[in-house]
This record gives C-alpha cells, sequence and structure tokens, in this order.
C-alpha cells in the first residue's frame, strides 16, 4: 500500500465486545478470507473475521521476490520449530507463516496449483465424497480463477530452455500450464503464480477481501491484532456460542447465532480446539484443562512435504544470485518500479516437474508412460498416477545456510504423499506459548525408499542437463557423495541477513575448504582432516558419485543433513488446491 492510501478497514476488540454475529471466523489465512469473501456476499449476513496479525502491507512486501524471503524484517513472518528429528540428527523443522492478515499467502513462494485430478478421484472413491470428485469441483477452481497475463514478456534466466530438454530426455513432457486440465500428471510445467498484471504479489487478503470490497460491505467486520483464547459453549455443550478473544492483556466476548469457523492453520487450529476442552482427554487432563469433548484424533495427523536440494554450480548470469550485485539489482529494481518486469516481479520457482516414482525405470531413471500391466501413467485423471514427487526448478541456493562467493541452482526434490505422521500438543494454558510439534519427517521406511529413488532421479536430471549442449559447466556441488566435512562445516557457519542477500564476494572456485566438522555419518566420500593440512585438502580429490554410482547409504547420510529445510504453515500438498 501506498502512504497516502486510504487505511485497510478494521476494527479493534472493545469495538466488537458482547456483540453477535451470524458467522465468526477464526483466522485470516487463506481459508478465512475465502469464508469471509463469501458469505459476506449476503447483505443479510454479518460476519466477523479474526485474525492474530495485523494488515501492515506496504510497497516492499508486494514485491514476489522480496516478499518470499521470510527472513526480511518487514514482513510479519513466524518461525516455529518442531521437536529434534532422529533422522536428520536431531536438527528441528522451522515451521514458517505469516501472523498477518492474508496468512501464509502473504510470504509463500507465490504458486497456485490445483493438484492432479486423479487425487480428488481417490477422495470420491476412497471416502465416499461424490461432491470432490474431480467432475464436481473443477468448475469451482474456474470459478475462483482469474488468469492475468503479464502486459510484457517476462526476464527467462538462460537455463530453464535447457532444463525442459533435459526433461524431454528423460521421457517427461514439457507443458505450457501446470493447471492445464487436458495436461499429463508427469511432465515439466510452467507454474501459475499469483502475481497481478502490474508485478504484484496477490495474497488470499487482495484477491478475496480487497479494500474497497470490505468497506462496501456493511455486515463485514474484520478485527485484527487479536488472539482466540478458546471456545464458548452452550449449557450442554453440545453447540459453540461464541469466542474468547485476547488484545494486550485484556479479554473480550463476541458472539455467534450461527456458526464459530476455525481455520487457523495446521498448528492454531488444534491449539484452539484442545485449549477450548476438545482433544484427547489425557493430554488435557495433565495441563488441568476441563475436557468437554474427548476427541483422541485432534492435533493428531500432522503430515507435511520434505525436500531435499541437488544444487549444481551454473554462472551467476543464470541464477538468481546475479541479484547480489549491486548494479544488477539496481536495473532490475528500475525494471520493476517502471514496467512490473524483471526478475523481482517474479518468483524463485519458473518450472516444476512432477512424477511418480512407480513410473521409474529403474535401471535408465527414465519415465515409462506405460507400465508393466501396460497401464497408462500419464492420464491425470486416474488415482494411482498422483505424483508423488516434485523437483521445484530454483535458481538460486536452496540451503538455509549460505554459500559465500557461489552461484548456484537447485533442483529442490519434494516429498509430495509422505506415508510418515506428526502430531501436536500443547505444553500449556496460554494461548501465546507456541505448542509442542513432533514433525519426525523422513522415519517412516516407504517415505526413505521414496525419497532415495527420487533423488537419483533428480541426480539423473542434473547429469542429462549437462548434456544438451548447456554452454558453459555445471557441475553438481552439493549432492549425496559430496565431501560431507564440507557440508557439515557450511551448517555451523553463521551468516548475517544483509550478508545473504547482498554480499560483495565474487564466485570463487579457489576458495579454502571449511574447517571439518564432527559426527560423520558412514558412506560418504569424505576428506580425512586427520592426515591433511587446509592446503593439503585443497589439492585432494575424491571421485564424485553420480546417480549411478552412489549408494543408499551416500543418499541417506547427505539428506540427513540437509532436511527438514522449511515448510509453511496451513499449506496443502499436490494432491489438493493450494496456494504455495
Amino acid at each position: 500500500m501506498w502512504p497516502f492510501a486510504p487505511s485497510y478497514p478494521t476494527v479493534h476488540a472493545a469495538d466488537i465486545h458482547d456483540q453477535t454475529f451470524d458467522y465468526i471466523i477464526v483466522g485470516g489465512g487463506t481459508a478465512g478470507c475465502v469464508l469471509a469473501s463469501r458469505l459476506s456476499e449476503s447483505p443479510n449476513v454479518s460476519v466477523l473475521l479474526l485474525e492474530k496479525g495485523r494488515v501492515h502491507d506496504n510497497f516492499l512486501s508486494g514485491i514476489p521476490l522480496l516478499s518470499q524471503n521470510f527472513e526480511f524484517p518487514f514482513l510479519q513472518s513466524v518461525r516455529r520449530e518442531s521437536d529434534p528429528i532422529p533422522a536428520a540428527n536431531g536438527r528441528r523443522a522451522a515451521l514458517w507463516t505469516a501472523e498477518a492478515l492474508g496468512g501464509a499467502t502473504r510470504l509463500n513462494a507465490l504458486l497456485w496449483t490445483r493438484g492432479g485430478a486423479g487425487g480428488y478421484n481417490q477422495w470420491a472413491e476412497d471416502y465416499g465424497l461424490e461432491d470432490w470428485s474431480w467432475e464436481r469441483i473443477e468448475p469451482w477452481f474456474r470459478k475462483s480463477e482469474d488468469v492475468v497475463r503479464p502486459r510484457k514478456p517476462g526476464l527467462t534466466l538462460g537455463c530453464i530452455p535447457f532444463v525442459e530438454e533435459a526433461t524431454r530426455r528423460v521421457g517427461l513432457p514439457v507443458g505450457e500450464g501446470v493447471n492445464d486440465p487436458g495436461a499429463n500428471v508427469q511432465g515439466c510445467f510452467v507454474m501459475d503464480q499469483t502475481i497481478d498484471g502490474k508485478g504484484q504479489r496477490v495474497s488470499a487478503y487482495k484477491a478475496w477481501l480487497p479494500r474497497e470490497t470490505v468497506r462496501e460491505r456493511k455486515g463485514l467486520k474484520i478485527c485484527t491484532g487479536v488472539v482466540a483464547s478458546r471456545l464458548l459453549f452452550s449449557k450442554n455443550r453440545t453447540q459453540v456460542t461464541g469466542v474468547r478473544v485476547r488484545e494486550g492483556d485484556r479479554e473480550y466476548t463476541v458472539k455467534t447465532r450461527r456458526e464459530v469457523i476455525v481455520c487457523s492453520g495446521t498448528i492454531c487450529t488444534p491449539q484452539l480446539l484442545m485449549l477450548s476442552g476438545i482433544g484427547p482427554r489425557q493430554h488435557l487432563e495433565s495441563l488441568k484443562i476441563p475436557v468437554l469433548h474427548n476427541l483422541p484424533a485432534v492435533g493428531q495427523g500432522l503430515s507435511d512435504h520434505t525436500s531435499v536440494p541437488i544444487i549444481m554450480k551454473l554462472p551467476r548470469k543464470h541464477t538468481l544470485h546475479c541479484l547480489e550485485n549491486a548494479f544488477a539489482f539496481l536495473w532490475h529494481l528500475l525494471l520493476y518500479l517502471f514496467f512490473g518486469r524483471g526478475l523481482l516481479a517474479n518468483g524463485t520457482t519458473p518450472r516444476s516437474i512432477f512424477v511418480r516414482t512407480a513410473a521409474l525405470e529403474e535401471n535408465t531413471m527414465t519415465v515409462r508412460h506405460n507400465d508393466d500391466s501396460d497401464q497408462d501413467t500419464m492420464e491425470a485423471s486416474l488415482p494411482r498416477n498422483v505424483p508423488d514427487v516434485e523437483i521445484m526448478i530454483n535458481p538460486v541456493n536452496c540451503l538455509t545456510v549460505s554459500v559465500s562467493g557461489k552461484s548456484l541452482f537447485t533442483w529442490y526434490t519434494t516429498l509430495t504423499q509422505p506415508f510418515l505422521r506428526g502430531h501436536i500438543k500443547l505444553v500449556s494454558d496460554d494461548p501465546l506459548a507456541d505448542p509442542k510439534i513432533c514433525h519426525p519427517m523422513m522415519t517412516d521406511n516407504r517415505d526413505r525408499a521414496t525419497m532415495r529413488k527420487a533423488v537419483r532421479f533428480t541426480m539423473r536430471l542434473a547429469e542429462e542437463f549437462t548434456n544438451t549442449g548447456y554452454p558453459h559447466e555445471a557441475p553438481l556441488t552439493i549432492a549425496p557423495g559430496m565431501d560431507l566435512v564440507y557440508l557439515d562445516a557450511l551448517y555451523k557457519t553463521k551468516t548475517g541477513l544483509l550478508q545473504r542477500f547482498w554480499t560483495t564476494k565474487k564466485p570463487a572456485d579457489e576458495e579454502p575448504v571449511p574447517v571439518p566438522g564432527k559426527d560423520l555419518l558412514p558412506g560418504a566420500r569424505q576428506l580425512s582432516a586427520s592426515t591433511s593440512t587446509k592446503r593439503e585438502s585443497k589439492k585432494q580429490q575424491f571421485p564424485k558419485a553420480n546417480w549411478r554410482t552412489v549408494t543408499d547409504k551416500e543418499i541417506d547420510a547427505y539428506a540427513s543433513r540437509v532436511y527438514p529445510e522449511c515448510a509453511y504453515d496451513g499449506t496443502g500438498g499436490h494432491d489438493g488446491g493450494t496456494m504455495r
């Protein structure tokens, strides 16, 4: 929002104290914004939307590429950490979201994916949810979408055409759009991004609750900066009648005639239910929370994507690292300011590859279009073909640590259908206290097997990329089989925010190998710190693994160091529509 634009219409908790609304929506993320917009369409309906964060949108938070960096201080980003994960050497998963109107769509990767038709058909077949079949749900996608093509073509990094050619060579088609209803379920796709024709981020609140809409609807109230502390119930405990709301150190009450809808994200929704006495009896009683309804499933079934980055070194001009140069950044800033174009007007994921690991030929790591039973593996409507892996094409370093002086390109290998489930528990009856998050990624053998195959296929893609006629060297730099001493040292190096974003260092292959780390896992080709000085380590060579020679132990040893990378609270998977 520009400084002199009219303020966004919100109210304080004191303004709504003891008032009654037809609907109260707890949580102003994607679901909350959509519900508030649709329910308030009727002039005879009153709707209250409660959101913990503020609007606080500004020019910088509207720039797609900059607003994707959730560590920037001008975003209302919130980081929660999971319990230590055994399969990740005891590290914790960082779960990011935004406590702001619009939720995680204020800082995510701006990707809009409907999900494969087969995933919806599977819900209909397995659970009898006929209204969620693709035939029933697809018209609603079309109703919610307003596709805006750029006024002028955006800039495409020079490496992208070679990525597409590499995917063709391993048997994957290249599609024009990931949401094309006629597209194959497997392939390399142009990603739809939630960016308007002016190059500005379109978050959920901008899409469904723009300022003008909120001002026009007299029955809609949006209250920000408040925390729902618990739900209120009727005397017979069969109906929710209102919500207790905390603003600062004071509490207020709002009531409902019809419904309270809780959509506070993956973490805060079960937290509010348990604070209100709805959840596992033993857990609630241990915190002296009166049990209204013993529902053991509350807080269970936590699932999220798990990612392993496979990283190549490319020329700086072919990656987003080119923006680390002050002159290049200034040029793209001017392109954005005057034309809404350039690298700042896009996200970090121009393409994504979707694949079903069951369709991969083991010996060649190529995609079969028909399986052993001669059944089609490319038809999107069949539940058996739903992809279990997405490889996001990110022309930037996707580790959570900086790799100084290197321009990197990441094949971000992600499990979209993990089997493992975690859980969420309260630590106290304080609504401001973050809950305990158990997120045991990759401890299910089925997930490990899928990830190993997916990583091997990604390394095959990276090798094919170098054989497409790409005119520069493109070595695998951070991948299974690498020197784990070097990798361990990277994770021990802390870099400041401004250094990560804007470095004056130039690409330099001759940079010394960092001080070796400890706690090494078996199965890695690593340098010996006990017998080599730094200078000797630089000269010493070790054979790099490729997709044919890399072992499962090497993949596991590498993966345990680089995941968990991050996750967004409140987002969905490939089997369901999502803004990521």
